[in-house]
C-alpha cells in the first residue's frame, strides 16, 4: 500500500513528552483501488511497535468512516499538529474534517476517558500524575471541541484521581451545551474526497501498467 502521510499523535502532540516518551505515529495509507474494487482487500488497521516507535497503520477509507462517526483516535490521526510527513492533500482532508465535527464525538471521548479510569485507576491502581494527566487531557479537550468546535493540544499537570470524574461531568455538561450538528453535515463532500483520491490512483495504476 501506498502511505500517504505521518502525524504524531503521542505525549508530543500535546507537549507532554520527556526525554525517554515513546514516538506514536499515525501512518495513514491507500490500498489499490484495483484490488478494493476486486473484493480483494481488509481494511483492519495494523499496529507495529518497535522500539521506542509504535506505528498505526490505518487506510485512508477507513480512516473517512471513522472520521465521520467523530472517532476521537482517528480524528487525531488527521489532526495533529506534528506531521512527520506530509501529504499534498492533507490539508484538504483536514477542513473536510473540520467542517464534519459533530456531537458524536462526545461517545468517543467519554468512552475511552471511562475506559481508561476504570482500567488504571481503579482496577491496576495506577493512580500516578502521570497516568490522571493522560486521561484528563482527551476530556478537556473534548469538552472545548464540543463547546467551541476546535481541537486544541494543551498540556495538563497536577491531575489526581478525584479530578477525573469530576472533569467527565463537565464533559457531559459541554454535550448539552455544544452548538456543534447531531451528525456530520458534510459527509457527501468527505466520501466525494475518498472517491477523487481512489479514481486517481487506479488512473496512476493503469497508466504504471501500460507503461510495462
Amino acid at each position: 500500500m501506498m502511505e500517504l502521510f505521518v502525524t504524531n499523535v503521542g505525549s508530543h502532540m500535546w507537549q507532554m513528552n520527556h526525554p525517554g516518551s515513546d514516538v506514536d505515529l499515525f501512518v495513514a495509507v491507500l490500498a489499490p483501488t484495483k484490488s478494493i474494487l476486486r473484493g480483494e482487500f481488509n481494511d483492519q488497521s495494523k499496529v507495529e511497535y518497535s522500539g521506542p516507535t509504535d506505528r498505526q497503520y490505518h487506510e485512508l477509507g477507513r480512516i473517512v468512516d471513522q472520521v465521520l462517526r467523530n472517532n476521537w483516535n482517528y480524528l487525531s490521526g488527521v489532526m495533529s499538529p506534528i506531521i512527520v510527513k506530509d501529504w499534498p492533500r492533507l490539508t484538504e482532508l483536514r477542513s473536510l474534517a473540520t467542517m464534519n465535527y459533530s456531537k458524536r464525538a462526545y461517545h468517543s471521548i467519554k468512552g475511552l476517558a471511562e475506559h481508561n479510569y476504570q482500567k488504571y485507576i481503579i482496577k491496576e491502581r495506577d493512580d500516578s500524575v502521570k497516568r490522571c494527566n493522560t486521561i484528563a487531557r482527551t476530556i478537556i479537550m473534548g469538552a472545548k471541541l464540543l463547546r467551541e468546535g476546535i481541537i486544541e493540544y494543551r498540556p495538563i499537570t497536577g491531575t489526581s484521581p478525584k479530578d477525573i470524574p469530576k472533569f467527565i461531568d463537565e464533559l457531559d455538561l459541554a454535550l448539552k451545551e455544544s452548538t456543534l450538528p447531531e451528525n456530520p453535515e458534510h459527509e457527501d463532500e468527505l466520501r466525494e474526497f475518498l472517491f477523487d483520491v481512489r479514481l486517481s490512483s487506479l488512473e496512476e495504476e493503469q497508466d504504471k501498467a501500460v507503461r510495462s
